[in-house]
């Protein structure tokens, strides 16, 4: 659940990025144009995508610790946890090679807890 929780304020951060949310510097290593901190339309698109990517992600996660229906076979969803606990160390990197300290030092510290808790998951969970 608590991996859950870390995901829905990231998911949140994208929303709020492509809102408007004037942390545009933030977020994708600092290499996306802001005006004011503002992200520019395409790179909003790229905060929304984020968003539904991690809301399925999300879902495979707590499917997988048997707190939401399952639509999938129990293999299919171990498969998909571990897709996702390697897609968190990769994204826990990529953040921790950004400019902006929040990216840095607070998104690089939430994808790393929440990708070892998904690794728990993973491994743990009945299949």
């Amino acid at each position: 659940m608590l991996a859950a929780v870390l995901m829905a304020a990231v998911i949140g951060f994208q929303v709020a990025l492509a809102a408007g949310l004037p942390l545009g510097e933030a977020t994708m290593g600092g290499r996306a144009s802001t005006t004011h901190g503002v992200l520019q339309p395409p790179f909003r698109v790229i905060a929304v995508g984020s968003a539904l990517v991690l809301v399925l992600a999300a879902w495979i996660v707590l499917a997988r610790a048997g707190m939401l229906p399952v639509f999938l076979a129990g293999q299919a969803l171990a498969v998909g946890a571990w897709v996702v606990a390697g897609f968190l160390a990769l994204n826990t990197l990529s953040n921790l090679s950004g400019h902006h300290p929040l990216e840095r030092w607070g998104m690089a510290s939430i994808t790393l807890v929440a990708g070892l808790l998904i690794g728990y998951v993973a491994y743990a969970a009945p299949p």
